[in-house]
């Protein structure tokens, strides 16, 4: 065997279905061994768009998302990909291929030469190394996918120089997993029950690292009868049906009168960082050591599994907590402030739930960089964990029709639901010929305004002038069906239900829905929001 088919028998055996790619001579002895296994080889038409359909894979199931480009520019194409993978907390490997061995580090201006690609890979991964000689090649899987399986959720990249993927492996290296402890400490979880049995305010705040503990963390808001919430990343780790899940500013006007924060698998950025800390008492449970202290050392600190560590807090808690009904009746009144400052912002809010209303129960929501995507990250509601599929604070415009094709292709019998801006959904929209070619049946919508409002509206406020705002768009009817793709176009909000509705119905070619729209007011204000404390 030689190393491309240790790597392509490693992804086999670690269950790995699909790869996202865009082929290249570097990578021909990988493809060669591809051909051989039953692994599905969704070749893309940018390189951006393979990274993007792997995070998209991964984010939404948990599973690993693989995707593998030539060196050079192909691995540069791909790094926005990959850093919303990381920012995503989600398991992403790419296969990057490299120069030749001989030409390595010597700047000849040799084909697809990248000085210090490696640390180019290293800048937007969780880890990444080369397979320097054949016999390297078990031992780096071997880590990689150590890697992916514990720990925090990351990317990982390895690459290949040309010479090595064809060489014979004759002596591997072996490879042993290293020991890894998932479970919370025991004096760290007495601490944590001490602080929520003393706790009258309570607050809980979710991230991606709470996705697998849904069941635990609803269970544990109730015992305590605490409010939920969650930016971006734990949307839907406790439904939105809830009577406790509340959007991120209807916590924001709990901030200052809670008295303990339980931050469970999240950064906690904009609350530490915006909203301010002072006199409050924070226990976080993370899996990653190095994002406990990041800001400001917690009251409590849990280094462990989510789910782990909330089934041990609910195994030691009192029954029933203190009176909380007038913790309860404050979050009445946040919501019902929050609710009619959303009201104002129209036509986002009423779009959103023209959305919600076509999207059903199991289906995936894949935001984007735009107005109607600013406001769902607090006005969609998301019912179960990872079926909101966010940009991330990455924040790349433009990443959320290619994810949501990852989406799909990773969930083929759950409908897929995309947004975008007319600015955003041209970055990736050649990957409607991959959609096609591959019968990837999302719904995108493209919210059409002509301009980039969101960077218009700051330079207005600023400088009280635009430039380089305005835009020239395709018919996207038209452009959606040259590619053989069907296109439709609409101007209210019901009819805009009826089409995504009418959409999903068939399940054969994607669909491109245009509604044009107008000047949207600002949602920052409901964003970036104050410190209080």
């Amino acid at each position: 065997m030689n190393v491309a088919d240790h790597i392509v028998q490693k992804l086999v055996d670690e269950g790995v279905e699909v790869l996202f790619t865009v082929p290249g001579e570097q990578m021909d002895a990988l493809f060669g061994a591809l051909a051989r296994t039953d692994i599905r080889v969704v070749h893309t038409r940018h390189e951006q768009g393979a990274a993007f359909m792997a995070y998209g894979y991964a984010r939404s199931t948990g599973r690993i998302g693989a995707c593998a480009v030539i060196s050079g520019p192909g691995v540069l194409n791909a790094t926005a990909g990959l850093a919303t993978a990381y920012s995503g907390d989600s398991r992403v490997l790419c296969i990057a291929g490299q120069i030749p061995t001989p030409m390595l580090d010597r700047r000849y201006g040799f084909p697809h030469e990248l000085p210090d690609q490696l640390g180019v890979l290293r800048g937007v991964t969780g880890w990444a190394a080369r397979v320097g000689t054949p016999d390297e090649v078990t031992a780096v899987l071997g880590e990689a996918f150590h890697r992916l399986r514990s720990g925090r959720p990351r990317p990982v990249a390895i690459e290949i120089p040309t010479d090595v993927f064809a060489a014979p492996v004759t002596a591997p290296a072996g490879w042993t997993d290293p020991p890894v402890s998932r479970a919370p400490d025991a004096t760290a979880i007495e601490a944590a029950v001490a602080e929520l049995a003393a706790a009258r305010t309570p607050l809980i705040v979710v991230g991606s690292g709470a996705r697998a503990a849904t069941d635990q963390v609803t269970r544990l808001a109730e015992r305590l009868r605490a409010p939920v919430t969650s930016n971006m990343g734990g949307r839907g780790v406790v439904s939105d049906e809830h009577e406790l899940s509340v959007p991120l500013p209807v916590a924001h006007r709990l901030w200052a009168e809670a008295d303990v924060v339980l931050a469970i698998g999240t950064r906690l950025m904009r609350p530490s960082v915006e909203w301010g800390l002072t006199g409050l008492r924070v226990i976080r449970v993370d899996l990653d050591p190095e994002e406990i202290n990041r800001v400001a050392e917690p009251a409590v600190a849990v280094v462990a599994d989510a789910a782990l560590t909330v089934e041990a807090l609910l195994s030691r808690l009192p029954d029933s907590p203190d009176d909380r009904s007038a913790w309860l009746s404050r979050l009445k009144e946040a919501r019902a402030e929050f609710e009619a400052d959303l009201a104002r912002l129209a036509p986002q809010a009423e779009l959103l739930r023209a959305l919600r209303a076509a999207l059903p129960a199991d289906g995936f929501f894949v935001d984007e960089l735009t107005q109607v995507g600013y406001v769902s990250r607090m006005g969609f509601a998301a019912w179960s964990p990872s079926t909101y599929v966010p940009a991330t604070y990455q924040g790349a415009l433009g990443c959320g029709f290619a994810t949501a094709l990852g989406v799909k292709v990773a969930n083929p019998t759950r409908p897929v639901l995309s947004i975008s801006g007319d600015g955003g959904f041209l970055y990736t929209a050649v990957e409607l010929a991959t959609a096609v070619r591959h019968r990837v049946n999302v719904v995108a919508v493209v919210f059409n305004d002509n301009n980039y409002a969101n960077v218009s509206r700051s330079q207005l406020a600023r400088n009280g002038e635009t430039v380089g705002t305005d835009l020239h768009n395709p018919d996207f009817v038209a452009f959606a069906e040259a590619f053989g793709a069907r296109g439709v176009r609409v101007e209210t909000s019901d009819e805009l239900t009826a089409r995504i509705v009418e959409a999903f119905r068939r399940d054969d070619l994607p669909t491109v829905i245009e509604l044009p729209v107008g000047d949207m007011p600002s949602p920052w204000s409901l964003i970036r929001l104050p410190r209080v404390r």
